[in-house]
């Protein structure tokens, strides 16, 4: 994955004062988890990461064709409500972005950091019922390229997406229509 680092971030990698972070970002359906591998709780672009609870993140093997990355990372200490949204059957296909963020003793940013990674969760484990230790394989995007897809050129498919269009109202009636082109009464002009 090509990474751009804005010049903010490079005098930041370069400064004494600033450290790396990790920023973990996943927006499950029930709940938006967002994990840092700071020692304290911490704040980047309004949303609240919460500290400590990452236990590794796995290198993302990189070449240069299109293929998939897979990663996984090991989450401790994790509460209940986190626990109960990764195990839940909608997790699978959850975004997943990994940042590195550069602050200073402030928590202060400088520059945009850079994306580690952003693809989806592929598949959890967890050690045993009674652990908090949570193991998550994520796919990177170019995985959901060759995913098939599973919309229908329907009217209930619209409006689910698109509450209230009706552009698609008619499409079962003539999916079964002969269709002549041109129509009969162009000849009819034309000849």
């Amino acid at each position: 994955m090509p990474r751009t680092i804005d010049t903010g971030t490079i005098r930041a990698m370069s400064k004494i004062g600033y450290k790396p972070v990790i920023l973990i970002e996943i927006l499950t359906p029930s709940l938006d988890i967002r994990l840092t591998s700071n020692m304290q709780d911490l704040t980047y672009n309004f949303n609240n990461y919460t500290a400590g609870l990452i236990g590794g993140i796995s290198a993302i093997p990189e070449t240069m064709d299109l293929k998939d990355s897979q990663i996984s990372m090991i989450l401790s200490g994790v509460d209940p409500a986190i626990k109960a949204a990764v195990v839940a059957p909608d997790f699978i296909n959850s975004p997943v972005t990994i940042r590195v963020q550069f602050f200073n003793d402030q928590y202060k940013t400088a520059g945009d950091g850079f994306v580690y990674f952003i693809g989806s969760a592929a598949s959890q484990n967890i050690a045993s019922s009674s652990s908090s230790e949570i193991t998550i394989g994520c796919r990177s995007r170019i995985a959901s390229l060759g995913r098939p897809r599973s919309e229908r050129y329907s009217d209930q498919e619209q409006q689910a997406k698109h509450p209230g269009d009706l552009g698609m109202q008619f499409a079962s009636e003539l999916a079964s229509r002969d269709i002549i082109w041109p129509a009969a009464e162009w000849f009819k002009e034309n000849s």
